[in-house]
């Protein structure tokens, strides 16, 4: 049987973009702040988020508490004190000491109370962390934490918040969003109040650290829908950004893995976000195939990291119970759960089975992939004379081309989520889009080629 519908042709990638670009604007400059004039605890959030760089082990930090606290209490009780043959009197300094007293004799030196509790006192184990892969989007996955079974998803206000993180260009607030780029981080500051919480000051943003955003408010679902007021939720957001272009070792027939230490940044990386989420009593956190997109970083390797980095006996992160690993991109989340845990199978997420993320929306990016690829062949040829460019050119149309060969063999099986703007397609790390389109601009030594890249002199070339 022949289409019951007339087909719909789709309009070229780059008037396609420039309607995102407009209706991210419409977004940012309109609709976030009147929500945010209507909502204080939004607002509050937003002002309020913090800046922080190279954050120390969750396990120090909390000993330090600890101490600190053991000492201000001891220091009330110990302002009078009591001698054997000798009335009440007052203490003198930190020189404490008593019948029974456990605390040392020495001026100045005295245990914490806390070190002196029966066993019994302590805390108990905390029990097994919960961690799970989500073939399905970041706020999807998010909403699935906050929604309670049989009830619907509106949290109550003493509910502690989801934190996700944002998979962030550490360049510029929201990356791409206002030239109508489709990666995670622009898909979260056009359905979130995200943005104005990611101040200029705070970039770029420091290698190893963040900017923490509390009570971030979601108003719009992963289809683009405004949420009603009573369905909106909140969340928590650590946005953080990820090795780029890292150096990759192995011969031409081997699979391309991470240097030694381009593996010990991205598991320094990786620490320092579960210590910001851990210190701030982070109970469940989505997280991701961070920087596997057009970033660079084999699945394999961002994988094998996230385990090494949950699984540290010294620095295990109690407070964070719940971890969800939301990947958009079918045959990424497989590969990353096989290189996680072989035992650990991939849940399909809501509307992922095929009502979210096929059809028109896939066919969009393979459209986006092949005019870009056209294009670029076209520039190989005018730069001829420039070996060293039309090497460059010839690397970039490579992973093109690569990207489009597995989506046209596995359906939505290239990183991008489906996340977006009224369907719109979102990249599995964030911003990494715009910095690998950036990075294609050259200038030959003949007269020069023309740009394909979106404009930003914040990014690199190749």
């Amino acid at each position: 049987m022949g289409r019951t519908q007339q087909s719909q042709g789709l309009a070229p990638p780059a008037i396609r973009k420039d309607q995102r670009a407009k209706q991210a604007r419409q977004i940012i400059n309109r609709t976030i702040p009147a929500i945010l004039a209507s909502n204080a605890r939004a607002r509050k959030g937003a002002e309020g988020s913090e800046l922080i760089a190279d954050p120390g082990p969750t396990s120090s930090t909390l000993v330090r508490n600890l101490k600190e606290k053991g000492t201000q209490d001891g220091d009330d009780e110990a302002k009078y004190i009591k001698r054997k043959g000798q009335g009440r009197r007052k203490a003198k300094g930190d020189f404490v000491h008593d019948e029974g007293d456990t605390t040392s004799p020495v001026k100045g030196k005295r245990n914490p109370p806390f070190l002196h509790e029966p066993l019994t006192h302590l805390p108990p184990t905390p029990p097994p962390r919960r961690i799970r892969i989500l073939h399905t989007t970041t706020l999807t996955a998010a909403h699935l934490l906050t929604s309670r079974p049989q009830q619907k998803p509106t949290p109550s206000r003493n509910d502690p918040n989801i934190c996700i993180l944002n998979m962030a260009s550490p360049l510029r607030p929201g990356g791409g969003v206002l030239t109508g780029a489709t990666s995670q981080e622009e898909t979260l500051c056009t359905h979130t109040t995200l943005l104005p919480s990611l101040h200029e000051s705070s970039y770029r943003l420091p290698e190893y650290g963040g900017v923490f955003t509390r009570d971030v408010l979601v108003f719009r679902d992963a289809r683009g829908r405004e949420l009603e007021v009573k369905e909106r939720y909140f969340v928590d957001v650590l946005s953080a950004g990820m090795l780029r272009f890292p150096d990759l070792v192995g011969g031409e027939e081997e699979e391309k893995r991470l240097s030694g230490k381009d593996r010990s940044m991205v598991e320094r990386k990786m620490r320092a976000v579960l210590r910001m989420a851990a210190t701030r009593g982070v109970g469940k956190i989505v997280l991701g195939a961070w920087g596997c997109g057009a970033y660079g970083n084999p699945v394999r390797d961002v994988a094998g990291a996230w385990r090494r980095v949950l699984d540290d006996k010294v620095e295990p992160y109690a407070s964070i119970t719940d971890v969800v690993f939301a990947i958009a991109n079918r045959k990424m989340a497989h590969d990353f759960a096989r290189a996680f845990d072989p035992g650990l199978e991939v849940e399909e997420g809501p509307g992922e089975n095929g009502e979210e993320g096929d059809g028109d929306e896939m066919d969009e990016v393979a459209e986006e992939l092949r005019t870009k690829i056209t294009e670029m062949e076209g520039q190989v040829q005018q730069v001829w004379r420039n070996e060293g460019l039309k090497e460059r050119i010839a690397v970039v149309l490579e992973g093109l081309r690569a990207q489009l060969r597995e989506r046209e063999g596995g359906g939505d099986d290239v990183e991008e989520d489906v996340d977006g703007s009224g369907g719109e397609v979102e990249t599995d790390d964030a911003s990494e889009d715009e910095d690998e389109n950036a990075s294609v601009e050259e200038e030959s030594s003949d007269g020069g080629w023309e740009n394909v890249a979106s404009p930003d002199p914040e990014n690199h070339e190749v």
